[in-house]
């Protein structure tokens, strides 16, 4: 619907990944991606025609008001479809901190607005889609940024390797691996970034996998 942003789901909850892990937080996740990862859980917000909801501006900011919550992840789907950078201005001067999870396969921003930061998703080999990747958005990825590999196989490890290796040899945001639910051990991970001295990557499973159902919706 024109003007308005197609959302799936509106929920608070503990954020279950990434530097803000087990802190309440807001998430919107809207309709509508651009690629098709292998092991997507998410493929309920897949296609603008998935969204539940459809909101105004005032109507987005007026429903997120409504959580006692300064933290917001504005998810997906993929988040950067959608014309977020007014709301995301409007937010940050209100003092929200505000993550945007994106797939890696879109611009970000042109000019950050305040109280943003990203967490990069880069598709690995086994995701099916790594050749969507826009290397060129590491430049503007910052400390306070996440770079963020789900991973499923040895390949897939390497595939993080040569990134960090090429593009971060120092510095850089901060990095994640995580594990495909279902088809790799999380000691794997641990034992790959052990054996690589791999001392700037956090291992990390999705908390709310554990403590729910890995397929409940909502939290």
């Amino acid at each position: 619907m024109k003007n308005k942003f197609p959302v799936v789901e509106i929920f608070d909850s503990i954020d279950g990944e990434g530097k803000r892990t087990g802190y309440m937080a807001i998430f919107v996740r809207f309709a509508g991606c651009n690629i098709r990862c292998t092991y997507c859980d998410t493929c309920y917000a897949l296609s603008p025609e998935d969204a539940l909801f459809y909101f105004t501006k005032d109507e987005l900011l007026a429903k997120i008001r409504s959580y006692p919550w300064k933290r917001i992840t504005f998810t997906g789907g993929e988040p950067l479809l959608q014309p977020l950078e007014e709301i995301c201005r409007i937010l940050g001067d209100e003092g929200y901190d505000i993550n945007i999870e994106t797939n890696g396969a879109v611009p970000l921003f042109r000019h950050r607005p305040k109280g943003v930061f990203y967490t990069m998703d880069y598709k690995c080999t086994g995701s099916g889609v790594r050749k969507y990747m826009r290397t060129e958005n590491f430049r503007d990825l910052t400390q306070d940024d996440v770079l963020k590999f789900v991973v499923s196989d040895r390949r897939d490890l390497d595939d993080m390797k040569y990134i960090l290796d090429t593009y971060f040899p120092t510095g850089g945001p901060k990095f994640y691996v995580s594990p495909v639910w279902g088809r790799i051990e999380p000691v794997e991970l641990v034992d790959y970034v052990k054996a690589h001295g791999l001392d700037r990557v956090c291992v990390q499973v999705q908390l709310h996998k554990i403590i729910w159902s890995p397929t409940k919706r909502g939290v």
